[in-house]
């Protein structure tokens, strides 16, 4: 028989008719899988993005700067006391 042909029964314990098919998920099901796919797939495409610049660079124009040569800022710009102490 073919395959793109309806198949309309009647189901003794529904009692109506149905067509047959495979059974769909429940509801929930459908929410624990969104959920399982967003776990898998975004967390780790979200630390694969934070993680791929090094550290060497500007994180507002991707600049790179050699961390053993660091250009010292001008003096109209006072460094805060807790990062002067990592210069």
């Amino acid at each position: 028989m073919n395959s793109l042909v309806k198949r309309i029964v009647y189901c003794e314990t529904c009692e109506r008719l149905v067509e047959l098919k495979r059974k769909s998920f429940d509801h929930r099901y459908h929410e624990l899988l969104c959920i399982m796919f967003l776990t898998v797939v975004l967390i780790p495409l979200y630390f694969i993005l934070k993680y791929r610049k090094k550290k060497n660079t500007c994180p507002n124009c991707d600049s790179e700067f050699n961390l053993k040569n660091l250009p010292k800022p001008p003096d109209h710009l006072s460094i805060p006391a807790e990062l002067e102490k990592t210069l």
